[in-house]
């Protein structure tokens, strides 16, 4: 009787692992297809596994709940990015839009670049967070190579402008282009003093840059939109006309 029985079982398993081998055939189709394990086939190998568990040892009833708990998370994490990316998305759009009105304003940015012309000085401007004994400028090009050390001396707390003529230290005119000043200051103690250094010009252009906003400013300064100190309207230019009056 017994092994009338076993053979019974083992007739069944076999035909239930000829059926499971066809449907874990076509789950693993359609999983090589999306190239992502997705919830249909996830769910067709869940239900293989169910169709095809051994009848004298079945699943364990706490292991298959936990499996559709962890199917039901994944599920709603999948959903979560899927709303996140779209919010990601809108806000991105929403801030570009935005940073699109700030061309034609004058901005004022966190940064240490100096852009020289090969004609008129360019300025930096710098807030010294305390007083300080000595101010030096390091005028450095693209490639981090200092062409000239502005030594300004003892100033007060409060807004510098460093001004730079284009020469390097030889006497020698620079190569017009972009360039940073690295600004350094101590007091009297000879502790460094906090410096902030900031950058105005007129928006010409906005751009995204993965995803973030980039202003590029009249002067060569680029800067993301997360760097803007102020925005104020840009100055007017008033060209010289002469008065017409009638006798």
């Amino acid at each position: 009787m017994t092994t009338s029985v076993t053979s019974t079982a083992s007739a069944a398993a076999s035909a239930l692992v000829g059926s499971s081998s066809n449907t874990t055939s076509n789950a693993s189709s359609a999983t090589g297809a999306n190239q992502t394990l997705g919830e249909d086939a996830f769910l067709k190998l869940l239900m293989a596994q169910l169709a095809n568990q051994d009848p004298l040892q079945p699943a364990d009833s706490t292991q298959f709940v936990t499996q559709l708990s962890q199917f039901s998370m994944v599920e709603q994490s999948v959903q979560q990015s899927t709303t996140l990316s779209s919010i990601s998305s809108q806000l991105q759009g929403l801030a570009g839009g935005q940073a699109n009105g700030l061309i034609g304003k004058m901005a004022t940015v966190q940064n240490t670049t100096m852009a020289w012309n090969g004609t008129f000085a360019t300025t930096a401007n710098v807030t010294l967070g305390g007083a300080a004994q000595s101010v030096s400028v390091a005028v450095q090009d693209s490639s981090g190579n200092t062409v000239r050390t502005l030594t300004m001396g003892p100033q007060p707390a409060g807004p510098l402008q460093v001004t730079w003529d284009g020469k390097k230290t030889d006497g020698t005119a620079a190569p017009s282009g972009s360039y940073s000043a690295t600004v350094t200051a101590v007091d009297a103690s000879g502790q460094s003093v906090n410096v902030g250094q900031t950058i105005s010009g007129i928006v010409t252009q906005v751009s995204p840059n993965q995803g973030a906003p980039t202003m590029t400013l009249n002067n060569g300064a680029v800067a993301p939109v997360s760097q803007l100190v102020s925005v104020a309207a840009a100055p007017v230019v008033q060209s010289a006309t002469s008065n017409n009056t009638t006798p």
